[in-house]
């Protein structure tokens, strides 16, 4: 326990909660092509993302025939299982 509070401490301590938060590693690579896609190709790889009996695998193995290598997990996590991507 801090026994005495410094000046300015709460002031820094709000500004972290305003602050971005920063990202570790390579940028999500679906995020990156739903971003630099057209819209017909962004629409339907939203609309595959949101379809959820479409595989992520067969998401992934689509996206790599087109691309760089995209692998399912990518795909899962860019859907929010399980560990959630960094995408907005």
């Amino acid at each position: 326990m801090i026994e005495k509070q410094p000046i300015g401490l709460a002031q820094e301590l709000d500004a972290l909660t305003g602050a971005p938060a920063a990202h570790r590693g390579p940028r999500c690579s679906v995020g990156a092509l739903l971003e630099a896609a057209d819209a017909d190709v962004a629409a339907s790889l939203r609309a595959a993302l949101d379809t959820t009996n479409v595989s992520a695998t067969a998401i992934a193995e689509t996206l790599s025939r087109y691309g760089d290598a995209v692998t399912a997990y990518t795909v899962n996590r860019h859907r929010g299982k399980p560990n959630g991507c960094r995408c907005e």
